[in-house]
């Protein structure tokens, strides 16, 4: 294969690997198939955690492991050759911006699903960590995951809110296991025998789990008890009402990015097949259900009038137009 072949098949791959691009058939059949083998994979490891599984079906899934570790660091060498050619122009560089790809996030992650078989084969197959450490293909999955997307658009949105919330409970946590271990550490020395250990019960309170293993037995103890159960309470509450609200903001921006790719397609009157599904795709990328893609389409037809075909300009007259012209 010549040259231009290379090239020509580099960049089919990096249409194919490429997450800022529209998912390509190829594309869709290659990360289904992943799929599948990482779901097999992650099955096996937890299966062979079974003595009575891993004595009658060590060998297979040994094999299993190996084809896994081959297919995933053919596909984290085939990303890494590829990704040149993606659309992000900090990767355009032949050696700088390979290295600055696999270096990001979903590159590590690559790595780190092929690196325990890797350590294995060169003699530490016996350690139950690396072994366990296979577990963490899972998190190939987020790459494909959109809805991952909208949550990681959630936390980092919220980040300084979710900060202060961690650090209201951090603090409670710190103050309340040094009063626990004052008040208690007399009346159960074996329990609260030092602030680590009082941590735990705070972290017990804070999160309302309780699970009753180690309790406050004084007068003092059990009105502190009191009051860090009713700011665990408060916190949890405050924490999730943040998350809620900013997922729902973030639900209906990326409906509105949605709904101006719709009103883009529609400048000349006419929503093409292609554009509808360009739109499906946008929808699918931005974490939206398959619906609101359809929804938005439809929504928007009704701003076309039905005898002239013209669109019709204002959020006000996008209603179904019944009677004649």
């Amino acid at each position: 294969m010549g040259e231009t072949g290379l090239l020509a098949w580099r960049r089919g791959l990096a249409r194919m690997f490429d997450d800022d691009l529209p998912p390509t058939r190829a594309g869709q059949i290659f990360h289904g198939a992943l799929a599948t083998l990482i779901f097999v994979n992650v099955g096996g490891v937890i299966l062979e955690s079974v003595d009575v599984v891993d004595q009658r079906f060590g060998a297979t899934l040994w094999w299993l492991e190996q084809i896994a570790t081959v297919v995933f660091a053919i596909e984290y060498a085939l990303r890494a050759w590829a990704a040149v050619d993606f659309q992000d122009p900090r990767f355009h560089h032949p050696f700088w911006g390979r290295l600055r790809y696999l270096r990001g996030f979903f590159a590590l992650i690559d790595l780190v699903s092929i690196l325990p078989a890797i350590l294995g084969m060169l003699g530490a197959a016996d350690l139950r960590t690396l072994r366990l450490l296979r577990l963490l293909r899972m998190l190939k999955l987020t790459r494909h995951a959109t809805i991952f997307n909208l949550l990681w658009a959630v936390f980092r949105e919220e980040a300084r809110s979710i900060g202060a919330v961690l650090f209201i409970l951090l603090l409670t946590l710190t103050i309340s296991a040094s009063l626990m271990y004052m008040i208690e550490g007399e009346a159960q020395p074996e329990g609260f025998s030092s602030i680590p250990a009082a941590m735990w019960w705070a972290v017990e309170t804070l999160t309302t789990v309780g699970y009753g293993d180690l309790v406050p037995v004084t007068v003092f103890g059990k009105l502190v008890g009191g009051f860090v159960t009713i700011i665990g309470v408060v916190a949890v509450a405050l924490f999730t009402s943040l998350i809620t609200v900013s997922f729902i903001d973030q639900l209906h921006l990326r409906r509105e990015v949605l709904r101006k790719a719709v009103d883009a397609s529609l400048a000349d009157g006419v929503i093409t097949t292609d554009e509808r599904a360009a739109i499906e795709k946008l929808g699918d990328r931005l974490g939206l259900p398959p619906e609101a893609a359809a929804a938005a389409v439809e929504n928007a037809s009704l701003a076309i009038c039905p005898h002239c075909g013209a669109a019709l300009a204002g959020e006000f007259e996008r209603v179904p137009v019944t009677g004649a012209a």
